[in-house]
């Protein structure tokens, strides 16, 4: 691997994504996530459009004064049911640089528990 992750934290349904993947596929000012017909794996592209797909970076993520979190209760529980992860736990994934696509493929399968949330 090489070292890009996003993490999920059920408890709360929020999703991670470190800025170092960010910047790998280019600084988009907006991505979309897709999850593979099988489950397995979750794409983050980088997305030229407003639409109701995707999501909008604020330039602070990659100056350093914020990080980027989604929101998501749905996305979360889908995940969660699909791979058998614990509610109470959160999740980081492994993913993988496509540069020519100006996306990460994050193998869901892959996934590492990370610590029980307390909050």
């Amino acid at each position: 691997m090489n070292g890009v992750y996003l993490s999920f934290y059920l408890r709360t349904s929020r999703i991670h994504i470190f800025t170092e993947a960010l910047r790998l596929i280019g600084c988009p000012k907006r991505i979309c996530l897709l999850i593979s017909a099988d489950g397995r794996s979750l794409l983050m592209r980088a997305h030229e459009t407003r639409d109701l797909k995707s999501h909008r970076i604020s330039q602070n993520v990659y100056n350093g004064r914020g990080s980027y979190e989604i929101s998501s209760w749905k996305l979360c529980r889908i995940l969660a049911d699909l791979h058998s992860w614990d509610l109470e736990w959160s999740y980081r994934v492994p993913g993988v640089i496509l540069r020519d696509q100006r996306s990460v493929r994050f193998s869901l399968a892959q996934a590492e528990a990370v610590g029980k949330e307390f909050s």
